[in-house]
């Protein structure tokens, strides 16, 4: 411990003695000196240049701009995710000459954020950002337009140039809800005429009717965008505080599974019940079997008292897969619509083993993959789940230990 502490000392000592030295040479000295090392280090001379640009530019928007594109550019091509890294960091350097304006002129600010961001997007179009260091740079520089909007909210007017930025984000990493909160009404305002007239062009470029005598097919496919246009007029209903407009325009345009759960979910919030139930079935009349449509539909079966409904709802999705939760589940369902639990229960017990059957004999169908002599297994897996489920474990092993029965567990 000693000699650690004597060897602190002396390394203290001989950067305090460095210090001395530094600080007893000239300016034009140490000004050679550092040109020299920055000539033979990217880094260093970048930082240079941000010092120098910060100095020179410090009240001139039009250098702050010219400054702002030096610093942001890179003429390598592609970055890969270290280049990335190193790049970010030099970038950021842009930030702290970006501050001061949001006190001095927000609107200025604007246009100085709007101009980095274009000019790191032309670098972030070709690099490796998977650490995602410039994508958190990105995000600095949305964080402080949407500070310098709340601070001098923007003509109605700008809605063009924010759309036209956000076009040219390469990664879509806009947030428009928190945008639109900030810019102010004027703002809003035309978004919203905006966003109407986009998706209304959409959708007359993609009727929703097919041609006579074809019959009309939902659009399943995703298409980037549809759903970048129908969320943008959604968003902006919903900015209106109007829940019955946003219920009708959501109901008008469902597809996608995720917009009719989205629907079902505006529904339910609002209270609208008996409208929530019957989106949950449209939706699983156009999705069949997708499990989100049908997380939706046994939750306003159950909440609603449909108890017949969402036994057999749950029953169909035990038949698909019949695990544990979805057994206790069908259980507690069967309760629920007033079934013999006991007898209900030997009745899906009864099911597993001839499902059990089944598969056995088309196994032995199968060409045989075991040894010669040996005979295949029943598969009992389903059932001795079943039963270690129910804290029986006794007739689950009475079950393992009948001849011909075969478990696995581990799966």
């Amino acid at each position: 411990q000693w000699f650690a502490s004597a060897d602190i000392a002396r390394q203290a000592s001989n950067l305090q003695a460095l210090r001395q030295f530094v600080q007893s040479q000239s300016a034009d000295a140490l000004a050679e000196r550092l040109w020299d090392w920055a000539e033979n280090d990217r880094d260093l001379m970048a930082e240079l240049k941000a010092w120098s640009a910060e100095h020179s530019a410090a009240g001139d928007p039009k250098a702050l701009r010219s400054a702002i594109a030096t610093l942001l550019r890179d003429r390598s091509g592609f970055l890969d995710w270290r280049e990335s890294g190193a790049y970010a960091h030099r970038a950021a350097k842009v930030l702290p000459m970006l501050r001061p304006w949001l006190q001095r002129d927000p609107a200025q600010l604007r246009g100085l954020c709007e101009h980095a961001l274009r000019c790191a997007y032309k670098v972030a179009e070709h690099a490796d950002d998977s650490n995602g260091e410039i994508g958190g740079l990105l995000q600095n520089l949305m964080d402080l337009l949407t500070e310098a909007l709340r601070a001098s909210p923007p003509p109605a007017a700008w809605v063009e140039h924010w759309f036209a930025l956000m076009q040219a984000d390469p990664w879509g990493l806009w947030d428009e809800k928190s945008i639109l909160a900030a810019a102010g009404p004027a703002v809003r305002a035309r978004h919203a005429e905006q966003a109407l007239a986009d998706w209304k062009d959409w959708q007359r470029r993609h009727p929703a009717t097919a041609p006579a005598g074809v019959p009309a097919q939902p659009v399943r496919r995703y298409d980037p965008e549809r759903s970048q246009l129908r969320r943008r007029y959604l968003d902006s209903l919903a900015l209106q505080d109007d829940p019955l407009a946003l219920r009708d325009a959501m109901a008008d345009s469902a597809q996608q599974v995720h917009e009719f759960c989205e629907l079902v979910a505006l529904c339910e919030e609002q209270g609208w019940f008996r409208e929530a139930l019957q989106w949950a079935e449209a939706g699983l009349r156009q999705h069949p079997g997708d499990w989100r449509c049908e997380d939706d539909l046994l939750r306003c079966y159950e909440r609603d008292g449909w108890d017949e409904e969402a036994l057999a709802l749950w029953r169909r999705r035990l038949q698909a897969r019949p695990d544990v939760p979805t057994y206790q589940a069908v259980l507690a369902a069967a309760e629920r619509a007033k079934c013999d639990r006991a007898r209900y229960r030997d009745e899906l017990f009864a099911w597993a083993e001839q499902r059990e059957q089944k598969e056995l004999e088309a196994a032995r169908k199968r060409p045989r993959t075991h040894a010669a002599g040996e005979s295949a297994l029943r598969s009992i897996d389903v059932r001795v789940c079943w039963l270690l489920a129910d804290a029986v474990p006794q007739q689950a092993l009475a079950l393992v230990r009948q001849p011909g029965n075969g478990c696995r567990l581990d799966k």
